[in-house]
């Protein structure tokens, strides 16, 4: 199932390649080859943000979202997407301050596991992680070398400003993921070390 929360209406698609990239690292086949994590799940899209800019109802699009998956009964919500610079400082990333942090937290409460990326910023002054990664109960994934476990420099790490450490886990931050044109090319970020856990936690709640 598919749905639209900036736009309106059920078409996800055409709007940018992220999110199948993205998608591809859980659900991906490619020449009869399964390359995704976890390709037998069954998957609700949505969309809530914009492309060429952040705007602060972007947080509710996410939270409208959350719902929805709710309502669909899903268990695993994979989130590739942070704010934090400009709109945010440090104090702000404490997991409860901001929108999409407090409707992450409650997604988990629900009993949704909720996966996030880091964020990219790990080169950069605010290196922290971004909301909804700085949720206490929000499963955070960094960015790490494939094959090697060191962090990326790209990837941003914490504490939260509460002291929490985060991210709680990484996975390779550079993968294959498929474009627009139907091929797999490399790409780098936490987006997509991201749905690599997702994945995995998928496979894990099937098994056990």
């Amino acid at each position: 199932v598919t749905k639209d929360f900036v736009g309106g209406g059920e078409s996800v698609y055409g709007h940018s390649g992220h999110g199948t990239a993205v998608l591809s690292c859980i659900a991906g086949i490619y020449e009869d080859q399964r390359l995704g994590a976890a390709v037998d799940a069954h998957f609700l899209l949505a969309r809530t943000e914009r492309n060429l800019r952040e705007v602060k109802s972007e947080e509710d699009n996410w939270l409208a979202a959350m719902e929805w998956a709710d309502q669909q009964g899903a268990d695993i919500i994979s989130s590739s997407l942070g704010y934090g610079k400009p709109r945010y400082h440090y104090e702000d990333m404490n997991g409860k301050k901001t929108l999409v942090s407090q409707a992450a937290a409650m997604a988990v409460r629900k009993g949704i596991l909720v996966v996030n990326s880091a964020g990219n910023e790990g080169s950069g002054k605010f290196h922290y992680v971004s909301a909804p990664g700085d949720a206490d109960s929000v499963l955070t994934v960094g960015g790490s070398y494939p094959m090697l476990s060191l962090r990326m420099p790209f990837s941003s790490f914490g504490p939260n400003y509460r002291g929490v450490i985060k991210p709680e886990i990484s996975a390779p931050g550079y993968v294959l993921a498929a474009n627009k044109k139907g091929e797999y090319k490399p790409i780098g970020g936490t987006s997509f070390a991201c749905p690599l856990i997702s994945g995995m936690a998928a496979c894990l709640m099937q098994q056990f």
